[in-house]
């Protein structure tokens, strides 16, 4: 299973981080605005109920004056709050006096009054500083003479920057003699809010350090584990289940680390089971005999055991076309029984495979298929080759047993003369004798089989070749045949008898089958730890197909030839095993058209 990696472009750390940050930044500024808000309005409300107070205070001690002369000498005798300025206005909204000053009595120093118009309104013109009286409206001048006593924010006029707050009550009582307007400029509260939200700002900036190392910090605290056991499961993933070190918290992180720890060694156990398992199942099909092949659902392999891969040959160069016929014979099987068993035999080459195909079934379906190709060429070979030998014993013992018996009873009916009978008496025992080998050579590959120990002895072999040159040099001459027989040096630990009929069974067949004038050659190559020994001949040679068998029980190259030209085709197989009783091997060579070539390998001692 692949697993995917993404990528962020930010860190725990730095989401910690922002979001704590973000977090006090939010706090701090909505707290910051609410005071600010709830502190200026206080403070402005305040300064709004003192000016009320001083000018009912003023308003009280004026109207307890019965005339404007001691009304002028009162005002003279006040002493305003700093930062507060006093008009008193006539009924009509004239100015008597403004700011402590005292003016002419009858004097028309009034300003332009605009009905409910906005605060911060147009001077006509004037260019002075900015008195209460500039920001006190007819409205409000209506509401006083009525009796009321009122506070008024007001905001900055003619685009300036300078507001007022004010507070306006009439002075007396019907009728009214006048209104006592006090105003006081914001700035100062304006400046004390403008410094709080300045510490503020600092408050928040540490806030953000602050909040900066904590979350760093933190983020540290809680990254590190998180990121041993990020670096712990990839490491998992990659089939190393080590337990993750170093997170030793006891909280959940340190609980999901022993999770992680648990699950790896959950993990690291199932999948030595599974490494077991697979091995034992691997063994087990390795060790099958049978060649086992697994096909995917197309068709490919996925599995071939040893036994497969030495069917196709797997390191011959001809692999390609074998391993492709049999691929494809296995493509073909499964294409055309998809659900169920299917058995099949089939022949390649001189090979017959007997095949079983079965498909892999999951909870999906069908995965591929398994197939067990067994070769049954050697045992087809050994059925035949016994039907072969029962039909050539019967064959063998029938014919000279009928000979017997039909010369016997000529002999015994009379119906051959006497002065004849010695002669058939001859070939009666000539039969007798054939039967008689034949018996031997079958009671010989029996006694080899059973596997009877050798009686070796120290061999001259010098001696051992010119004993073979005198016992075949007749026999050689009689058929036309050149027999060179080299001279034979060292000794050979063996039993001698067994190595005589081991060459006598090769010298009868190699002069039996090399034409007239034709040479056999019997020569001696001496190794480090081995003898060999070869025999070969100039005949007509053994078929390349047939050499694979040409040891084999009961198997002849030439099954046409008569009873009188070939054996049985146990002399090669009694070869064989005399050889490898005495702990050798041997292999022929041959080419057709040119002879063959026998070599005998035997170890010194």
């Amino acid at each position: 299973m692949m697993i995917t990696r993404r990528h962020h472009s930010w860190s725990i750390s730095i989401k910690l981080w922002f979001a704590m940050t973000l977090l006090i930044l939010a706090v701090l500024g909505g707290l910051g605005f609410t005071l600010t808000w709830l502190f200026g309005d206080f403070y402005l409300q305040q300064k709004l109920n003192s000016l009320r107070s001083e000018a009912v205070e003023i308003s009280a001690q004026l109207a307890s004056v019965p005339n404007w002369s001691g009304r002028l000498n009162l005002l003279e005798s006040l002493k305003l709050t700093s930062g507060t300025q006093l008009v008193l206005l006539d009924p009509q909204g004239n100015i008597i006096v403004l700011a402590g000053s005292i003016s002419q009595k009858g004097s028309q120093n009034t300003i332009e009054w605009y009905p409910k118009s906005l605060l911060g309104g147009s001077l006509n013109g004037l260019s002075r500083d900015l008195r209460p009286s500039d920001f006190f409206t007819e409205d409000n001048l209506a509401q006083v003479l009525s009796g009321q006593t009122i506070s008024i924010k007001a905001l900055p006029i003619n685009g300036g920057a300078q507001a007022m707050l004010l507070a306006a009550t009439p002075v007396g009582l019907n009728p009214v003699k006048g209104v006592v307007l006090l105003g006081s400029s914001p700035i100062p509260i304006q400046e004390s809010i403008a410094t709080f939200r300045r510490l503020i700002l600092y408050a928040s900036l540490i806030a953000v350090f602050l909040a900066t190392v904590v979350s760093l910090i933190f983020a540290q605290h809680v990254t590190r584990p998180l990121g041993l056991m990020q670096r712990g499961a990839s490491r998992m993933a990659k089939g190393d289940f080590l337990p993750i070190q170093g997170v030793t918290s006891k909280d959940e992180i340190g609980e999901l680390a022993e999770a992680l720890n648990w699950m790896g060694e959950s993990l690291k156990n199932h999948m030595a089971w599974l490494s077991q398992e697979k091995n034992l199942l691997q063994g087990i099909v390795e060790s099958i005999s049978d060649a086992v092949v697994m096909l995917s659902i197309d068709g490919s392999i996925l599995y071939a055991n040893d036994s497969a891969k030495a069917l196709w040959q797997e390191n011959e160069i001809v692999v390609q076309e074998r391993k492709t016929q049999i691929v494809t014979i296995l493509q073909a099987m499964a294409v055309r029984e998809n659900q169920t068993e299917n058995f099949e035999v089939v022949t390649i080459g001189i090979q017959v495979l007997q095949i079983v195909m079965a498909p892999m079934s999951e909870n999906e379906g069908i995965r591929g298929h398994v197939a067990v190709l067994r070769d049954v060429t050697a045992s087809l070979r050994a059925e035949k080759n016994r039907r072969e030998f029962l039909a050539s014993v019967t064959h063998e013992l029938r014919t000279p047993l009928h000979l017997i018996q039909g010369y016997l009873e000529a002999i015994q009916d009379e119906v051959i003369p006497k002065d004849q009978s010695e002669e058939y008496i001859d070939l009666v025992l000539e039969e007798a004798k054939r039967l008689a080998r034949l018996v031997q050579e079958l009671q010989e590959i029996n006694w080899l089989e059973r596997g009877q120990v050798m009686q070796p002895t120290a061999i001259n072999m010098e001696n051992f070749m010119l004993e073979l040159d005198h016992r075949f040099q007749g026999r050689a001459q009689e058929l036309g045949v050149k027999l060179k027989v080299s001279k034979g040096f060292g000794e050979l630990y063996a039993d001698q008898d067994r190595l005589l009929q081991v060459f006598i069974n090769l010298l009868d067949n190699a002069l039996s089958h090399t034409p007239c004038g034709k040479t056999v050659r019997v020569f001696m190559v001496e190794e480090q730890n081995e003898v060999r020994l070869v025999v070969q001949d100039e005949g007509e040679g053994i078929p390349k197909e047939a050499l694979p068998y040409i040891f084999d029980r009961f198997f002849r190259v030439n099954k046409a030839r008569t009873r009188k030209d070939g054996g049985m085709g146990l002399g090669l197989a009694i070869v064989r095993q005399i050889v490898e009783a005495h702990g050798g091997n041997v292999r022929v060579e041959s080419d057709m058209g040119k002879g063959t070539a026998f070599w005998i390998s035997l170890p010194r001692l």
